[in-house]
């Protein structure tokens, strides 16, 4: 997708017009223009890898350890273990094999409610998910907390692509053997409240969440983390510098762009009907300051644990 919809970004001097001119970032130093050759290098392991020889299906890339089937089919039932039985960590990049999980800090409730919580990468989503899950006692389900798991995800330059599909069929299932059974799988079967973060750019997937989550009995809040497409996208660079963590520039900036936001409206003005509260929290605010509620519909969806505008001002006012 990143190919054919967004920017490519594989040579010099395309990286340093598109830092330059999209991002507003200055290479005036050797130590900036570092990540030039970063980002470049980057982008064509990602250009160049064949998406047929992806670990879900093909032993290619597998580390020896777990590269029979049989062994890998263990890996996947531990990891899933591992996220149903340890708490989160501080820090998601801390997230490894027999270290992390997806329980909240708090004590899981099992009150059917699921939060979806879409928005660019690097939007702040994450952030956002962790203070729902703990106040609400919701697993969070993120392909991440699997992908990191994963032994190949540091192991190559390409780890994240490579594993991207089986991270995904470990949390939700998709595509997997009937025998499998995903943290999805045992979250619906307890009925326990749960968070999903997702991008959230498909109209049409994002509905199919809804109603899937429906038919199994649960009520469904949708909250939107804005932050404009420019913005994204630099936070995703300076995490790129901070953590080697890449998801690609373009790909944010171009393809999905301010699609999230897009698809929020578009959902509660067409599923409305399906959802038990919507609302929209901004991330656009100053390092260090706590997001801010622009909209709840109800008192129920997750935007209203946080101040809106006009209580920050007063409280600025008082002080």
């Amino acid at each position: 997708m990143a190919k054919k919809t967004s920017r490519p970004l594989n040579n010099f001097e395309l990286v340093e017009h598109f830092l330059e001119n999209a991002l507003s970032y200055d290479l005036d130093s050797e130590e900036r223009y570092a990540i030039v050759s970063k980002i470049v290098s980057t982008e064509l392991n990602i250009e160049n890898f064949d998406e047929s020889l992806i670990s879900l299906h093909s032993k290619s890339y597998r580390v020896s350890r777990y590269r029979k089937d049989g062994d890998r089919k263990k890996l996947n039932d531990q990891i899933v273990q591992e996220l149903l039985m340890q708490k989160r960590l501080d820090n998601d990049e801390d997230i490894k094999i027999g270290v992390g999980g997806a329980f909240p800090k708090s004590s899981i409730r099992t009150e059917r409610n699921a939060y979806i919580i879409i928005g660019l990468p690097a939007s702040g989503k994450s952030t956002i998910s962790n203070l729902v899950a703990d106040k609400y006692g919701a697993f969070i389900l993120d392909s991440d907390y699997a992908k990191r798991k994963l032994p190949e995800f540091d192991a190559l330059p390409f780890g994240a692509t490579l594993v991207h599909e089986e991270s995904d069929k470990i949390i939700f299932g998709e595509n997997s053997p009937a025998k499998f059974k995903s943290l999805f799988d045992y979250c619906i079967e307890e009925g326990s409240n749960i968070v999903l973060p997702k991008i959230g750019s498909n109209t049409d997937g994002l509905a199919t969440l809804i109603e899937l989550l429906k038919k199994n009995g649960y009520a469904v809040h949708l909250t939107l983390v804005e932050l404009d497409r420019i913005k994204s996208t630099q936070r995703a660079l300076i995490r790129f510098e901070k953590t080697n963590r890449y998801v690609p520039l373009g790909l944010i900036f171009d393809t999905y762009s301010n699609n999230p936001t897009i698809a929020f409206y578009k959902t509660i003005h067409d599923n409305n009907i399906l959802l038990a509260s919507y609302g929209i929290v901004s991330t656009d605010v100053k390092p260090g300051d706590d997001p801010l509620k622009i909209l709840a519909d109800k008192s129920i969806n997750p935007a209203n644990l946080f101040n809106d505008e006009q209580t920050k001002k007063k409280k600025g006012t008082r002080k």
